[in-house]
């Protein structure tokens, strides 16, 4: 019903960087015979390894410390170091593993998505191409963070990368505030009031004239060091209550008959504001000759309305930008 974002928006970016190009240079000089090394300058880290029975060096890059809530920026440059047009499979990878143990691997959401086909890329002697990998994963873990990045199947030497943050917000009071202004009005009408606790309401269209839909609404919080990670939930008919949030990578089961929705929003706060860092939706409608309208959340704004036909199931997940939300009060309960 919907498209997949946040991983799988990742690996199709990629795609495209791969076929596009580059002009990226590691911040480090390298024999094109090494094998396996360090990139390390003021503000970046880096390491790389030859690949494809060492035809082609691949060097993956990224900010020595990055902000809690942005991308974590890692970039993957591979440069052809043979004399002959090598094709390079589009395969780059890495796992984030943070301080508390958390693992963050970015195969594993697309185990089972059935996709095209995607030819390798060919690369000419001594062309570099670049691959900002790194861009739709937004960091919500202390730190350090330990990456492990990948090229093809080679695991390249681990990097460390520090997490910053401005600090928390003063209180829990502030962090429930800011969430609720950073999901664009969403919650509005539905608003919790104290963190881990629902409340019922309604959640209304941001255009249009569609039907609000009855709900219910909750934001937990949770203290990661000098910042606070805020899990909104929002559930259509408010009786909705087997809903199944998978970490670390933001998938969402529900088990209830049509026709309901549900929404999971993640969000990094800091004493300077919310920002939104992964979302899912799911949702399933009874069967009717009417369509039920969404909208996507870009970051700052309601995009829509897009919609479907009643009497189907589907959602997105992982997206890092914000949730799509359909409202299903259009379709038969």
């Amino acid at each position: 019903m919907k498209a997949l974002t946040g991983a799988a928006l990742l690996v199709a970016t990629t795609l495209a960087a791969s076929a596009c190009g580059g002009g990226y240079q590691a911040s480090a000089s390298h024999d094109p015979g090494r094998a396996r090394g360090s990139v390390v300058s003021a503000d970046t880290v880096g390491s790389t390894g030859l690949i494809l029975d060492g035809r082609v060096r691949c060097t993956a890059a990224v900010s020595r410390s990055v902000e809690a809530g942005s991308s974590l920026g890692l970039t993957f440059t591979v440069r052809n170091v043979s004399d002959r047009t090598v094709e390079v499979p589009s395969e780059y990878w890495f796992v984030v593993r943070a301080a508390d143990g958390t693992t963050y691997d970015t195969r594993v959401p697309l185990r089972n998505e059935i996709g095209p086909a995607i030819l390798p890329t060919p690369i000419p002697p001594g062309a570099t191409k670049t691959v900002p990998a790194g861009r739709y994963l937004a960091v919500r873990w202390r730190g350090p963070l330990r990456i492990t990045p990948g090229c093809v199947q080679t695991a390249l030497p681990a990097l460390r990368v520090g997490v910053e943050s401005p600090g928390p917000p003063p209180d829990d009071a502030t962090a429930l505030a800011d969430v609720v202004a950073a999901a664009g009005h969403l919650l509005d009408r539905c608003r919790p009031e104290e963190a881990g606790v629902a409340v019922q309401g309604q959640i209304y269209p941001p255009t249009g004239d569609a039907p609000p839909m009855s709900a219910t609404c909750s934001i937990s919080l949770q203290p990661e060091g000098q910042f606070l990670v805020a899990q909104a939930v929002i559930v259509s008919p408010p009786d909705v209550r087997h809903v199944k949030i998978s970490q670390p990578y933001e998938e969402l089961s529900v088990n209830h008959p049509p026709t309901f929705e549900a929404v999971a929003w993640e969000f990094v706060v800091t004493r300077e504001g919310a920002t939104s860092v992964a979302a899912a939706e799911a949702d399933a409608t009874r069967a009717a000759d009417h369509m039920a309208p969404d909208w996507s959340w870009t970051g700052s704004e309601w995009q829509g309305p897009g919609g479907s036909r009643c009497g189907g199931s589907g959602g997105s997940w992982g997206g890092w930008g914000g949730p799509t939300v359909e409202f299903v009060s259009v379709c038969p309960a």
